[in-house]
């Protein structure tokens, strides 16, 4: 009997566990197509999930994120202005120079591939929406978002006229009737407060002496840019014969370093932390001369002139700590951030371990990034704390109640009336053990600084003749669970991010790179 009732339990289990894993199997959520995961994990927070522009980052972005629901797509080849799969697996892969769209040239080609067909899909799905609203039954809205998003024919492009110094002087002539009005006279570009996107967002006209085009600088890319002008800009198409196009193209060429292009690409760079026997002692440390650089191309978020275009990148460790040495170009010494209209200068590394990490915009949710950050200001604060009265030493100040002493002019000696001190806001804090705060992220807003106790990435920064030189120390092992694991022969994906404190730079208008490659020898 108790043999028959035990079989009897295991039956019944056995079929309740058989209608668990029936049901979960049933109502399991099916995996998202892999242009779908490709797209939310690295476009969707500036395009927004539906394509739309209006993704999480969207709001420090400018120029802003292309809507792809509305279809002014602003790199084209055919006549009727849609873009080819062609088109967009190009602007994948090369990005946008001079913007905060980066080239994705690092993802496998059959990724940029799928992300390509991804974009076309949000596209269809746009004017198969209009076709709903029209009256169109299903199956006549999906033709008619297919016709409306067709490409029309290929653009002709003629070949291209030898170069010559009068073929340079027709070609002058030919800008100065077609484009000088919005160029200028000598191509250093304009802005108009009338002129705005279709979406209604302000632009100017690119400062062709600069050499950074978004479309490549390329004789074809740059013909097609005038055939075409830029869909959904105030830059109309062009209208000259082909052979003046041409002359328009080299004149507009000639203008600006070949290399300026080339600079602005935005690409996954290795990095290499050789191993030697001391680590140099600070940003001035000779030592650091025999180190090997890497030059690491940047994008403004927040598009300006003079933005900071590349960090210059060495590391080296000695088996027990690493150090980073970060050097970039900027001609002004921006360290105060007390008043309003002050902004001071700053520099950031993050870093992530994982195999495969996160966008390098702040994480994502079950995929921190530890962040080492350093701010011009907090260096200024480790020589005397940086309050109102540093930036205005003649003012008129209340006096400040203290529970111990009575009134008192100095609120330093009394945080009760700091309420960012005393909580710790590593922002106000008045005494820092290092100008370097340790912090970690899993996504926008939730950035988050370690505690006091636990903050263990020392720092020292030097500007001198227009270069900012910013040296960062950190053990290889740290107690600090939320730290990035540092070890000889590991790997590691870094990104930089850099505030030109003169132009304005502040929270996220910045400019970053992408994710690169660290390799600890």
């Amino acid at each position: 009997m108790k043999g028959n009732r035990l079989a009897a339990l295991l039956i019944a289990a056995l079929v309740i566990v058989g209608l668990i894993a029936w049901w979960a199997w049933r109502t399991r959520k099916p995996e998202a197509p892999l242009a779908q995961v490709l797209y939310e994990k690295n476009c969707a927070v500036c395009h927004g999930v539906k394509g739309d522009g209006q993704g999480q980052a969207a709001y420090v972005l400018q120029p802003k994120p292309r809507n792809f629901r509305a279809g002014k797509f602003r790199l084209v080849s055919s006549e009727n202005l849609q873009p080819t799969r062609e088109d967009l697996f190009q602007t994948i892969s090369n990005g946008m120079p001079g913007t905060s769209m980066p080239a994705w040239a690092h993802l496998a080609e059959v990724d940029r591939w799928a992300l390509a067909d991804y974009v076309l899909a949000l596209d269809r799905a746009a004017w198969f929406d209009r076709g709903i609203e029209l009256g169109y039954s299903k199956p006549e809205a999906e033709k008619y978002a297919a016709e409306m998003t067709e490409p029309g024919t290929p653009i002709p492009i003629p070949p291209e006229p030898s170069p010559s110094p009068q073929g340079l002087r027709q070609g002058r002539q030919y800008y100065l009737t077609a484009c000088a009005n919005c160029h200028g006279q000598n191509g250093e570009g304009r802005r108009d407060p009338t002129w705005r996107t279709a979406e209604g967002f302000p632009t100017w006209s690119r400062n062709l002496k600069e050499g950074v085009f978004k479309g490549g600088r390329e004789g074809k890319q740059l013909y097609l840019r005038f055939f075409t002008g830029l869909p959904g800009t105030p830059m109309p198409s062009g209208s000259l014969p082909g052979e003046q196009v041409w002359r328009v193209v080299q004149y507009v060429q000639s203008l600006s370093d070949p290399a300026a292009q080339e600079q602005a690409r935005i690409r996954a760079e290795d990095i290499v932390a050789r191993r030697v026997q001391h680590l140099p002692s600070g940003p001035d440390d000779a030592s650091w001369d025999s180190a090997e650089e890497v030059r690491v191309a940047l994008m403004p978020l927040w598009w300006h002139e003079g933005y900071v275009r590349a960090v210059r990148v060495k590391v080296v460790h000695d088996g027990q700590r690493l150090a980073l040495l970060l050097a970039w170009d900027d001609a002004t010494r921006d360290v105060e951030g007390v008043r309003q209209q002050s902004f001071p200068d700053g520099a950031a590394v993050q870093l992530t371990a994982s195999a495969s990490p996160p966008l390098f915009a702040m994480g994502a949710a079950g995929a921190g990034v530890n962040i080492w950050h350093w701010k011009a200001l907090w260096s200024e604060d480790r020589q005397g704390f940086q309050d109102v009265a540093t930036a205005f030493p003649h003012m008129t100040a209340d006096a400040y109640y203290g529970s111990e002493k009575g009134w008192k002019s100095d609120p330093l000696q009394d945080p009760t009336y700091r309420p960012a001190a005393r909580l710790h806001n590593p922002m106000a804090a008045t005494e820092r053990k290092s100008v370097i705060e340790d912090a970690n992220a899993a996504g926008f807003g939730t950035l988050s600084s370690q505690a006091a106790e636990r903050q263990n990435v020392a720092g020292a920064a030097l500007w001198k003749d227009g270069v900012w030189r910013l040296q960062l120390i950190r053990n290889l092992d740290s107690p600090e669970g939320n730290d990035v694991e540092l070890r000889p022969g590991g790997r590691l994906s870094v990104a930089f991010a850099v505030w030109e404190g003169s132009a304005g730079d502040r929270n996220g208008q910045k400019s970053v790179s992408i994710w690169n490659n660290l390799r600890l020898e």
